[in-house]
C-alpha cells in the first residue's frame, strides 16, 4: 500500500519539525465530557541498519538474516480518548490508540521474545491494532486535598523519562501500566508510589487478555529548593515469563538533580544504583546520566550543552554476578541516547555535545554529537546483541551526528524532521559485524484536535 502525502506537506516536514512529549491530555477541570483525537504519521527512512540489525548484511548477532537495512517505512499511529469529571472529587478517561505500518521489511514475527519456549511473547514495534490506551478511575481529595488515587491503565513518566518514561517515540507506544497509584502534591512538590504491570505487544490480539511482560513497585518524588529541583526515586522490577527464562528481580534507588531551566549555568545529573537478583547471579551495576552548559538569555534561546552518560557492563561473564545495568521502567528510544536509537541505557558510555536555539516563534533547532563507546568489551552491544570475537576486545561503536528541526506550524498541527549519522566504529568494523557507516531519517507530522 502506498501513501502519499500532498508534496507542499512533505517538504515543509523535511525542512521543519520534535514529537508532542505526549500524546494530547485529558482536561479534567470541566465537568463537561472532553474529546482528544491525534493522528501521527511518520516516515522512517533506514540506510545500512534496522530495528534488529547493523549492517548492509541484515545479520543479526546469531547470523540470521532478519529484513533489510534499506526500509522506508510509513507510521500511522492514531489516538481516541473521553475523559469525563463530574466533580471536584472523581475523574474518568477512556482511550484506544491503534498503530499500522506500511514498507517494513520487519514483521511482528521478528519481534517475537524467547521464541519456542513457554515463556514467549511478542513486542511489535511497528504495529498494535485496536489497543487499549489509558484507560483509568481517579478520585481526587482522597482523605485530604493533596491525595489522589488512580486505577486502571496507565503512562507513567517522571523527570527526564529516564528511570520511568512513557516510550511515545515508537509507534506501539512504550510501557502501559496496568496499576494502582496513589499520589500525594503539595504545591510544586510531590511524591507518588505505585503497582503494576506492563503490557505486551501483540498486533492482534487485546492486551488485557494476555499475560503481561512485567511486574513492579515505583516510587518518584520531587522537591523544589530555590532553582534547585531534586527527584528521589525507586524501583522494583520483576518479569513475568520465567518457566525456562531465569527470574529476575532487580532494586533500583537513586536521585536526579537540576536546575535547566533558568538562563545562565544549567545542570542535570542522574545516579541509580540496581541490585537484586538474575535467576542465580547476584546483581551490582549502576548508571549516571550528567549534563551541564549554558542557557544565553537572549530571544534566541540558545544552550550550549556537554554530557556524559554511562552505565555498567559485566566485567567477567562467568563469575557469578551480573554487572550489567537495566533501566527499570525507562525511555531508550527517541532523544536520549543519540537519534539513531542504536544504543540502550546498558554497558554504555556515551561523550555527547549539542547545541539548541530558536531562530523565530515556533522553529526549534538542535544539533548533537555522541561518542559511543562499550563500557565493557566483554559484554554485549545490548540494542542488537553483538558482541566482541574471541581475542578482540574493542569498545568503539561509533560516533554520531544528529540534527533536529521542529516546527509548530499551527495550534493543532506539529512538524519534526531528524536526521542522523553513525561513522562505525572499530568494535563494527574489526569484529566483522558491518564495514558500513548508517543513517536515519526520520520525517513526522502530528495533528491534535
Amino acid at each position: 500500500m502506498k501513501i502519499v502525502l500532498p508534496l507542499s506537506l512533505l517538504l515543509q516536514t523535511l525542512l521543519f519539525a520534535e514529537q508532542s512529549p505526549t500524546p494530547p491530555p485529558i482536561k479534567e477541570e470541566s465537568d463537561k465530557l472532553n474529546f482528544n483525537f491525534q493522528y501521527r504519521g511518520r516516515f522512517d527512512i533506514y540506510n545500512g541498519v534496522n530495528k534488529l540489525t547493523y549492517g548492509d548484511d541484515a545479520m543479526d548477532a546469531k547470523g540470521n538474516i532478519l529484513g533489510e537495512t534499506d526500509d522506508t517505512i510509513y507510521l500511522q499511529q492514531i489516538i481516541a480518548a473521553i475523559g469525563y469529571k463530574p466533580n471536584d472529587d472523581w475523574a474518568l478517561k477512556a482511550s484506544m490508540y491503534d498503530a499500522r505500518s506500511w514498507g517494513s521489511s520487519l514483521d511482528a514475527d521478528d519481534f517475537v521474545k524467547n521464541p519456542g519456549t513457554p515463556d514467549t511473547y511478542l513486542m511489535s514495534f511497528y504495529d498494535d491494532h485496536l489497543e487499549l490506551y489509558e484507560t483509568y478511575i481517579r478520585r481526587h481529595n482522597l482523605f485530604n486535598k493533596n491525595i489522589s488515587f488512580t486505577l486502571g491503565r496507565q503512562q507513567l513518566g517522571y523527570g527526564d523519562l529516564r528511570i520511568f518514561g512513557p516510550g511515545f517515540w515508537g509507534n506501539t507506544m512504550g510501557w502501559l501500566w496496568d496499576a494502582s497509584h496513589l499520589s500525594y502534591k503539595e504545591g510544586e512538590n510531590f511524591i507518588d508510589v505505585w503497582y503494576g504491570q506492563t503490557r505486551t505487544k501483540e498486533p492482534n490480539d487485546f492486551s488485557i487478555k494476555h499475560k503481561h511482560q512485567f511486574q513492579g513497585t515505583g516510587l518518584y518524588g520531587h522537591y523544589t529548593f530555590s532553582d534547585t529541583k531534586m527527584e528521589p526515586f525507586a524501583a522494583w522490577r520483576n518479569n513475568l515469563h520465567h518457566q525456562v527464562i531465569n527470574e529476575d528481580n532487580f532494586y533500583y534507588a537513586g536521585m536526579r538533580v537540576y536546575d535547566n531551566e533558568n538562563p545562565g549555568f544549567i545542570y542535570d545529573a542522574t545516579l541509580v544504583k540496581q541490585e537484586g537478583g538474575a535467576g542465580s547471579l547476584d546483581v551490582d551495576a549502576f548508571a549516571c546520566a550528567a549534563k551541564a552548559g549554558y542557557f544565553f538569555e537572549n530571544k534566541y534561546k540558545m544552550k550550549l550543552i556537554a554530557g556524559f552518560i554511562y552505565a555498567t557492563g559485566d566485567k567477567n561473564p562467568n563469575d557469578n554476578k551480573m554487572q550489567t545495568f537495566s533501566t527499570p521502567f525507562g525511555m531508550n528510544d527517541g532523544p536520549w541516547y543519540g537519534r539513531m536509537d542504536i544504543m540502550a541505557w546498558s554497558n554504555m558510555q556515551d561523550i555527547e555535545a549539542s547545541f539548541s536555539f530558536k531562530p523565530t516563534h515556533g522553529i526549534f533547532i538542535e544539533t548533537a554529537y555522541h561518542y559511543f563507546d562499550l563500557a565493557e568489551a566483554n559484554d554485549k552491544w545490548y540494542l542488537f546483541g553483538y558482541q566482541n570475537k574471541p581475542g578482540n576486545s574493542y569498545t568503539h561503536i561509533g560516533d554520531e551526528i544528529d540534527l533536529t528541526v521542529k516546527y509548530k506550524l499551527t495550534s493543532s498541527i506539529d512538524l519534526l524532521g531528524i536526521y542522523g549519522y553513525l561513522n562505525a566504529g572499530d568494535f563494527i568494523t574489526k569484529n566483522n559485524i558491518a564495514q558500513n557507516d548508517a543513517s536515519k531519517t526520520f520525517l513526522q507530522f502530528i495533528y491534535k484536535w
